[in-house]
């Protein structure tokens, strides 16, 4: 039998600038979903700060937040549940030590600048390890003012093993991670199943219910609408095209699991709405659509002709 993932998707909006008690609910979701048998907790992006970059205690507040990363290790190992802890936004200096000491020496100014990194961690309930890690790559506009992106030095997505995960044949389950506005770039999908990913989780950060601007107020609500289409669609698109279960949890609602050959497995959860759902995911029905879609073995054959997946050695995860 193919393996069964219980896995609780847990969506809420996050309030400003309050890691330590956007922290306490998250944590308290964790063990409700871990009393219920979910194997796999997922939590929104920027769960611990929200997003308000121009909020005075945003960097600060950001800074706080990689303290946190530890404590859903040990929660991991103690509940014998895997983690994402949606994503975690870490400061960290933007010149290197040589560079530092090279600025010293000509008088500049010393002041060490930083980078805001947007990180997604998969943490093994087995361990409390970290196994998989990943830096947001495709900012949104608004982000990139903010953020640093991944990709600078170049790289493909990759995925990692899930520990004390296997397929009936003993090879284990691969997993991946996209962030938010990734999702709308088929290539990193593509990147992603090329090295093996069975299973993409993709926390977000995505409000349907945002004012746009632009046009009059049915306009603006046309767009909405249209949005908030995408996202009831692209989850169970991105998981058919690529024969790999995508788990997407969004603070702004729309959370759900699309499972190739089956569409929304569970659901999908509200607009802005606080709640948790554990879903049932069989990992047997990617391998299964695969071998009537041959998605996999094409990209594999030397007729692939939308880049070079086949032949290249495995390597670690992303940065």
């Amino acid at each position: 039998m193919a393996p069964i993932y219980k896995i609780a998707l847990i969506q809420f909006q996050p309030k400003d600038v309050s890691p330590s008690e956007n922290f306490s609910l998250s944590a308290s979701y964790i063990r409700k979903a871990a009393s219920q048998g979910a194997q796999l907790a997922v939590l929104p992006e920027y769960h611990l700060t929200s997003w308000c970059p121009s909020h005075p205690d945003f960097l600060s507040s950001c800074v706080e937040s990689c303290s946190y990363l530890s404590q859903y290790q040990s929660l991991a190992k103690e509940l014998r549940i895997d983690i994402v802890p949606g994503t975690i936004c870490e400061v960290h200096p933007s010149l290197s030590a040589e560079e530092v000491t090279a600025t010293s020496s000509t008088g500049k100014d010393e002041e060490r600048r930083v980078e805001v990194r947007n990180m997604a961690y998969f943490i093994s309930g087995l361990t409390g390890e970290v196994v998989g890690r990943y830096q947001k790559r495709n900012l949104w506009h608004p982000e990139r003012e903010h953020l640093t992106a991944w990709g600078k030095e170049g790289g493909r997505h990759r995925g990692f093993d899930i520990p004390g995960l296997t397929f009936p044949d003993g090879t284990p389950v691969r997993g991946g991670m996209l962030i938010c506005w990734d999702m709308v770039f088929p290539e990193g999908f593509r990147e992603l199943i090329g090295d093996g990913v069975e299973l993409v989780v993709i926390p977000s950060f995505w409000l349907v219910t945002e004012d746009f601007g632009e046009g009059d107020e049915g306009e603006r609500e046309r767009t909405r609408r249209g949005e908030e289409e995408f996202l009831r669609g692209v989850v169970v698109t991105r998981a058919f095209e690529n024969t790999a279960a995508v788990v997407f949890v969004n603070a702004g609602g729309l959370s759900q699991v699309g499972l190739p050959g089956v569409g929304n497995q569970g659901g999908v959860m509200g607009v802005e709405t606080e709640e948790m759902r554990v879903v049932e995911v069989d990992l047997g029905r990617g391998r299964g659509l695969e071998r009537r879609y041959k998605i996999r073995e094409d990209m594999r054959g030397v007729e692939w002709g939308y880049g070079v997946y086949h032949g290249e050695e495995r390597k670690g995860g992303s940065r």
